[in-house]
């Protein structure tokens, strides 16, 4: 029976492995998103003539949006290296290595305690799941967030298990994490913390030093960014920073918000129990220096965050959602020694009941929006290659990044190809009535404030119902535009439907709705009325030849109002 249970305990953590690695390959492309960008303005920067080490330095160390990320940049530039051009799948395939290779450190973690394998089982479930899609599938959140957590626990593991020079490498290890992201100085502050609970007060003072060190360098080259906003509004601050603690419980419907600060306020009050706990009987358990280490470095994070990230509102974003999962790792690890064998059961059935709900709601809630997502770099690799123009991204950003874009083709660091078929070059388009499928614009403005500058967001949405067509998962629909007066100018833009609710789709309807909704950043298009059709994406790579219909509207957009109507 223990043999069995230990061969399905494996089969089931690797099965989990396996669908998270189709999910990662499956949803990511070579495209850069946002603050990707960076990235390719650095490696353009490398491309000057004559090379100049100051000039590689400055640009190396130059602090973006209040972070140093040094590691990224010096990573997606090996790739340029490497491949001769930088390719950002790769550097999202490294992150999810990175992923696994922490959910092993994890394993060994838990495989001091000498206990059976199925206990590991909800670890697997509460890591390897799209929640934190933005760590998974984004390039530069993924190589920051991955790359401090593995920094994280490879120092604290060092330190715990008492490595030759273990000291020196968790200070290497915490400089590499302050040069990766905003909150890796944190990691310094985790293992001061791990050796004050030690009362090894000599090496504690030795870290606090190293942190006071990379300050005074730090500050050299620091310039605040646009996200940092010290705004003192106490319950955002306190509730977003208990929100991001407990943000796993964000996954269930109506519950989830509330659910999350209950679970963050039981994470702090948790950590400080046995805080206090391994301060008076140190020697009781060693390894709980090392949970609590963790513990420490989520709740500096999460407070750090909280703290410039919740000057408006509330704030749980998808990237610090790995700390989230993290946490109720690290809290259930902890606990696991605590109790006797009887008491592990039951914290076993409740820790797999709350795990696999919560695994199972995270890919039902993420999936669409990350296939979304795709479609959303596909078009706009299309809308690049036609006409130099991105509708994922808002005009402002287009404008700031589209200058980095040409650099990086002109110097072929990255290029951009899309097979593509202008709808102007098919002839077997069918015709849609109004009846049949129409669309309706819904304008929207939104007044966005940073540090240095206002301005206003404006697009819109076009919305449907009762799409005429199969809407199930692998059927990629887009809305092409295509110019009345100008043949070679047309845009490509994905069909975002609704998920359909989860008891329809357990009574075996489609995981998607028939009804949606379409983006248009419209001032990244050039003026005119437009022609529009319905296209149907029928393989991974290509969009070509395929299922067309045109629609009984057509769209007009009026750079002098700035305005989007159908006709």
């Amino acid at each position: 029976m223990h043999k069995t249970l230990s061969t399905i305990s494996s089969l089931v953590i690797l099965s989990l492995i396996g669908i998270f690695v189709f999910y990662v390959f499956n949803f990511s492309l070579d495209f850069p998103f946002q603050d990707d960008v960076t990235l390719l303005e650095f490696i353009n920067s490398t491309q000057i003539s004559p090379w100049d080490w100051s000039r590689f330095f400055q640009a190396l160390f130059r602090v973006d949006n209040d972070h140093s990320i040094v590691i990224p940049r010096l990573i997606a530039w090996f790739d340029y290296l490497i491949f001769g051009q930088v390719n950002f799948q790769h550097l999202i395939w490294l992150t999810l290595f990175e992923l696994i290779v922490i959910l092993y450190l994890l394993f060994r973690l838990f495989n001091r305690q000498k206990i059976h394998l199925i206990y590991f089982t909800p670890v697997a479930f509460l890591w390897l799941q799209p929640q934190y899609h933005e760590v998974s599938n984004w390039a530069i959140t993924g190589l920051q967030h991955a790359h401090v957590s593995l920094f994280l626990l490879v120092s604290l593991t060092l330190i715990t298990e008492k490595k030759s020079f273990a000291l020196a490498w968790a200070i290497l290890l915490a400089f590499l994490a302050s040069f990766t992201f905003g909150n890796g100085f944190i990691v310094f502050i985790s293992i001061a913390y791990v050796y004050a609970l030690q009362k090894n007060w000599k090496n504690a003072l030795i870290i606090c030093f190293c942190l006071v060190l990379f300050f005074a360098c730090y500050l050299q080259i620091y310039q605040m960014g646009q996200a940092a906003k010290f705004h003192w509004n106490i319950q955002h601050i306190f509730l977003s920073f208990v929100g991001f603690i407990g943000a796993t419980a964000m996954e269930f419907p109506k519950l989830g918000l509330s659910l999350s600060w209950g679970i963050g306020i039981g994470v702090v009050a948790f950590f400080i129990f046995y805080s206090l706990d391994f301060w008076k009987f140190q020697f009781k358990y060693q390894d709980q220096a090392t949970y609590l280490g963790i513990l420490a470095f989520i709740l500096f994070s999460a407070g750090l965050i909280a703290l410039v990230r919740s000057a408006e509102n509330y704030t749980i974003y998808s990237r610090f959602q790995l700390y989230a999962a993290l946490s109720m790792i690290i809290v259930y690890l902890l606990l696991l020694p605590q109790v006797n064998k009887p008491y592990k059961r039951i914290i076993l059935i409740i820790s797999l009941l709350y795990s696999i709900s919560f695994n199972t709601l995270a890919y039902f809630n993420h999936i669409n929006s990350q296939q979304y997502q795709k479609m959303s770099f596909i078009a706009d690799r299309i809308n690049w290659q036609n006409n130099h123009s991105q509708l994922s991204v808002s005009s402002g950003f287009l404008w700031n990044a589209k200058p980095i874009f040409e650099l990086a083709e002109k110097n072929k660091v990255y290029s951009i190809n899309n097979t593509w078929t202008s709808p102007s070059q098919l002839n077997k388009a069918k015709s849609l009535s109004r009846q049949t499928f129409s669309l309706q614009a819904k304008e929207y403005q939104v007044v966005m404030q940073q540090k240095h500058a206002t301005w206003l967001n404006h697009y819109y949405w076009l919305e449907f119902q009762n799409f005429p067509f199969s809407t199930e998962l692998n059927a990629q629909w887009f809305i092409c535009l295509q110019s009345q007066t100008h043949p070679k100018l047309s845009y490509i833009l994905p069909i975002q439907f609704a998920l359909n609710g989860k008891k329809n789709f357990l009574m075996m309807e489609n995981y998607r709705a028939s009804y949606g909704s379409i983006k248009i950043n419209h001032e990244s298009i050039q003026a005119g009325e437009f022609d529009m059709y319905l296209l149907l994406r029928e393989s991974n790579h290509q969009v070509g030849k395929q299922e067309l219909y045109k629609l009984d509207q057509t769209i007009l957009v009026d750079s002098q109002s700035h305005k989007l109507s159908l006709e």
